[in-house]
């Protein structure tokens, strides 16, 4: 319990400090935050392995974190640093890191994933993909074909749906 409650304090925490420092200016870009969703990644990445890929969508700062990513480097990211993640150039969104990657396009994350996992599938390494995916996905047909191929294929993939109660800017209710 004490590895769960250090991802799920770690992930708030970060998110947090990007909330309040986000209004300064000194991030470049736009940022999407994980706050509320902290379990997810908290209850799904420590169980991977290292060989495992994660890919994940555009509130990815949770999933990278789980996944043991530095939170400086990751401030240093949203700055636009070269001692960011990505040498700077990801900033929020798209982040590639130790079998990490993350994309904004809501839905082009999906075939990425199951492109993935058949590569591994192919070379029968054992990995297996998670992918990362908000409940407002469901809007997105190439969801569908992804879904189906993966099935059709038997590919090693773990779908994770994150339900945040908003699909784009429709709320739940």
């Amino acid at each position: 319990m004490p590895g769960l409650f250090r991802h799920l304090y770690r992930i708030r925490r970060f998110e947090e400090t990007v909330l309040e420092n986000f209004p300064k200016g000194i991030f470049t870009g736009t940022t999407h935050t994980y706050l509320g969703q902290e379990a997810n990644a908290a209850g799904v990445i420590p169980h991977l392995k290292e060989q495992d890929i994660i890919v994940s969508n555009h509130r990815c700062h949770g999933h990278f974190l789980a996944r043991g990513g530095d939170p400086r480097q990751l401030f240093a990211e949203l700055m636009g640093k070269a001692t960011g993640v990505c040498g700077g150039r990801g900033g929020s969104q798209h982040l590639c890191w130790k079998n990490f990657y993350s994309n904004g396009v809501q839905g082009g994350i999906l075939p990425f994933a199951a492109g993935m996992a058949f590569a591994e599938k192919v070379k029968k390494s054992g990995a297996v993909t998670a992918v990362f995916l908000g409940d407002g996905t469901f809007g997105e047909g190439v969801l569908y074909e992804a879904l189906n191929m993966t099935a059709l294929w038997h590919l090693p993939i773990i779908f994770v749906v994150e339900n945040n109660q908003i699909a784009q800017t429709t709320p739940a209710e």
